[in-house]
């Protein structure tokens, strides 16, 4: 079963976050390495003061992730925008996309819907220089 979930959570990287420091680096290493192994697909949307991220896989394996990734001291006060299952992969290409977040879409705990999360990503990821996305395609 294929399934989603949506997060948002407060950066504790700061501005090293959104001037591609080392902090924000090892996340996408880290992504690299677990989530080809688990068949994780998904974005990071990042500011200087919040991430958003999306997982699409397996219902298990985004779970035991997740769990993880709550633990994780780069980042606090966590909140499921949404978990379901879904039919299809939004971000197939990507292991995990790392999307920087323009100040004209201001992120925060205000998220209407995991879908509407999906889509400004989706939207970012495609209008956004290539350049400051780290890609890792993964089917």
């Amino acid at each position: 079963m294929l399934f989603r979930l949506v997060y948002h959570s407060r950066n504790l990287l700061r501005r090293k976050a959104v001037a591609g420091g080392n902090g924000l680096m090892s996340i996408a290493k880290a992504a690299e390495q677990n989530n080809l192994q688990l068949g994780i697909s998904g974005a990071l949307l990042f500011d200087k003061d919040t991430f958003a991220q999306v997982l699409e896989g397996d219902r298990l394996k985004v779970t035991q992730l997740f769990i993880r990734i709550c633990s994780d001291s780069r980042h606090t006060d966590i909140s499921i925008v949404e978990a379901k299952s879904v039919t299809d992969r939004r971000f197939a290409d990507w292991a995990m996309a790392l999307i920087p977040n323009p100040a004209a879409s201001p992120l925060g705990p205000n998220f209407i819907s995991g879908d509407a999360v999906v889509e400004m990503m989706v939207e970012q990821l495609q209008n956004s220089d290539a350049s400051l996305r780290v890609a890792v395609p993964v089917w």
